[in-house]
């Protein structure tokens, strides 16, 4: 069995990273991985992705203001459904996205 060296896996330990920064941050920081993304590549569909996390958030914080502490029905299903898109879907995107691999030729 071959040991990788430090240096192949750094690429995965960053990647990692940068997926679970939504999750250890209960969804609050989601739209960070996806900013990460768009400033290192810069194409309009990633500084679209970002704003879409960014209204995400917004929607996010905004039920969460508004509703009070003891819910149920369609509020507490909206609750967890942005929790859910701010904190899985944004992982799920870092991890897909990040880093792009180039073109073998």
């Amino acid at each position: 069995m071959r040991i990788a060296p430090v240096r192949a896996l750094r690429p995965l330990a960053v990647r990692a990273g940068v997926a679970a920064v939504p999750v250890v941050s209960l969804g609050l920081l989601c739209p960070v991985p996806s900013l990460v993304i768009a400033l290192r590549r810069g194409g309009r569909a990633d500084w679209g992705v970002f704003g879409a996390f960014c209204l995400v958030l917004a929607a996010w914080l905004v039920e969460l203001a508004l509703t009070p502490d003891t819910t149920h029905g369609g509020e507490f299903a909206a609750d967890v459904l942005l929790i859910l898109l701010s904190m899985v879907a944004a992982s799920v995107h870092a991890w897909k996205v990040w880093p792009r691999r180039p073109a073998r030729s």
